[in-house]
């Protein structure tokens, strides 16, 4: 191998119904991102049908570009399963049957009384100067070999299987494979009510001096997500450089901070400050299709802060449902209205009143205009965003920053 810890990858998706939109690649992501959590560079992925003299084509190309080659699917019974055989071929490698991937294939059909078909233990075979890969979840195995500097890596298709390969078999290969492997560590920063593009131009300095650790930006719907990423021969100096890099973003953006994780969400982090504080909450929903109640309760222990929700679709419904009259004037003063008359009946200690006018602008270019209102026991407070997007974005922007507003003022 001669590519250290940048190896050039390539990915190789086997399989006619991709190629026909029967199915989704899934596999091409999973494998992109965790490849490169391991140091891997994937510069190219090629989707080829269940065709032996394309699949060597594709094979050969590859071959002359990079270092590894991972390729997913086509390892099954049938006849159109011939990724091995191709690769095989290819390299001028003999397969042959691994003995222990036969006995299960051997006995799953004995154990359920069923006589095997030939064409099943094709699923056992393997490279005999190669490595086997044990199949957690499935019967094929997979494989791995390298043949004049290129590495080839063999894996099913079926994403619960290649998902459980990888992690417990292919992963400690290619943590194995690179003589100078570094621990690479990311680091995800979540952050709301500032766009993609001005975050960068704030953090232009750090970007453009980046080396290790890397700063990747991710625009989100209504937020934005940056990626540090440190590389080191040692996990605690990679971590400190995440620091001192987190650091420099922060100095500058602190107030747009929410949070950390890949996966984090706004309306996470406010359920567990309201939790923490003892908090519960009631929303009155004109706005957003009672979503913003929804994805409260659907945060683990959301049902313990978000009490209660009405999802309005009509402000001329209000005075019969609060019982009393409700002026429907300007926004400003209608959702005053509604947050004092929510505090009364659900006796919670926040109302959150969601409501506005998403009908302004045309259709090239729709603006809306949103109101927030949270209101305690002391105090009313509300916030108003024009937005110039189409409707599900501005709905979305309504859930996101209107947690966000509350995570400012409780």
């Amino acid at each position: 191998m001669s590519g250290g810890i940048r190896m050039k990858t390539e990915l190789i998706v086997v399989g006619t119904e991709l190629l026909l939109g029967q199915i989704i690649n899934t596999n091409g992501a999973f494998l992109s991102k965790e490849l490169a959590d391991l140091g891997y560079e994937v510069y190219f992925e090629t989707t080829v049908g269940d065709n032996k003299k394309r699949l060597i084509d594709t094979l050969n190309l590859a071959s002359k570009r990079s270092e590894l080659i991972i390729l997913c699917g086509g390892l099954g019974p049938t006849t159109d399963d011939l990724t091995k055989e191709a690769v095989s071929e290819f390299i001028n490698e003999p397969l042959e049957y691994d003995k222990e991937s036969l006995e299960k294939i051997y006995h799953l059909f004995s154990s359920t009384d069923k006589v095997m078909p030939e064409n099943n233990k094709k699923q056992a075979l393997t490279f005999k100067k190669g490595i086997t890969l044990k199949n957690p979840t499935g019967l094929a195995c997979g494989a791995f070999i390298e043949v004049n500097g290129v590495n080839y890596l063999l894996l099913p298709g079926p994403p619960s299987e290649l998902t459980a390969m990888f992690e417990q078999e292919a992963k400690p290969l290619l943590r194995k494979l690179s003589p100078h492997h570094k621990e690479l560590v990311s680091r995800y920063l979540r952050f709301i009510d500032i766009g993609e593009s001005q975050l960068v131009t704030d953090l232009s300095d750090i970007i453009d001096a980046q080396t290790n650790p890397t700063v990747a930006p991710y625009a989100k719907s209504n937020e934005v997500m940056l990626r540090l990423t440190a590389q080191s021969s040692n996990l605690d100096t990679a971590k400190e450089l995440l620091d001192e890099m987190e650091e420099k973003i922060l100095d500058i953006e602190k107030r747009y901070f929410y949070g950390y994780g890949e996966e984090l969400t706004i309306q996470e982090v406010v359920i567990n400050q309201l939790k923490k504080q003892g908090k519960t909450l009631s929303v009155i929903d004109l706005l957003t299709d009672g979503r913003f109640f929804t994805v409260g309760t659907e945060v683990a222990g959301g049902e313990q802060v978000v009490k209660a929700g009405f999802n309005v679709n009509s402000k001329s419904m209000l005075s019969s449902i609060f019982n009393q009259t409700i002026e429907v004037s300007d926004d400003n003063t209608l959702g005053k209205e509604l947050a004092k008359s929510g505090l009364e009946m659900f006796q919670t200690d926040y109302v959150m009143v969601l409501l506005g006018d998403v009908s302004h602008g045309n259709d090239e270019l729709p603006e809306g205009i949103i109101w927030f209102f949270l209101a305690n026991k002391e105090d009313i407070i509300c916030k108003k965003r024009i937005f110039k997007r189409h409707l599900s974005y501005m709905k979305d922007g309504a859930i996101k920053h209107g947690y966000n507003f509350i995570r400012l003022n409780s």
